[in-house]
């Protein structure tokens, strides 16, 4: 005999709304994960970035951003591994999780993928339109089965023995900073 099986319909909650002062709220998220945020003023320049070392002393940097040109090992290698050398990695971003810090990123390759987790310094641009409140908002707009790799990068490389000695840049970048750019 045939089994009729019932599934109730999902109903979904709607996602929580963002704060009153979304960015003040992810500044200090940010900031307790052991980053920085920064909001910019002008959309498309990177002027106002308040860089982790000065742009022009650095030889070895990844840019997914048009306005900084990548240079050294961050130009042109095809060698994951010589990108150990990167000294700054900005990346693009979709997604920033006020509540948590965490940005939502979407690498172009895997050369990409391996900038942000050897570079000495990450700088992640989000547009402000990418605020969300939650991971629920994040999961409403990514498209999963669209991508083969995306990830939630939140913070500097931390790590703590049973000294609870911290230590930053141990397995990844020594720092992170978030930057907001307006759309």
């Amino acid at each position: 005999a045939a089994r009729s099986v019932r599934v109730a319909a999902r109903v979904r909650a709607p996602s929580p709304a963002l704060p009153a002062d979304p960015v003040a709220m992810l500044r200090e998220r940010v900031a307790q994960a052991g980053g920085r945020l920064q909001a910019l003023t002008r959309p498309g320049s990177l002027d106002e970035v308040e860089w982790p070392a000065p742009l022009d002393t650095l030889h070895h940097v990844y840019s997914a951003h048009p306005a900084l040109a990548s240079r050294g090992v961050g130009l042109a290698t095809t060698d994951v591994h010589a990108l150990a050398a990167l000294e700054l990695c900005v990346l693009r971003a979709e997604l920033a999780v006020v509540e948590s810090g965490a940005v939502w990123h979407v690498p172009r390759s895997p050369g990409e993928r391996a900038a942000a987790l050897l570079a000495e310094h990450l700088v992640v641009v989000v547009p402000d339109s990418g605020l969300v409140a939650t991971l629920h908002g994040v999961y409403e707009r990514i498209r999963l089965d669209r991508i083969a790799f995306g990830w939630l990068l939140c913070g500097p490389s931390k790590t703590a023995d049973i000294e609870q000695a911290l230590v930053l840049g141990a397995h990844g970048p020594r720092s992170f900073r978030l930057v907001l750019e307006p759309d």
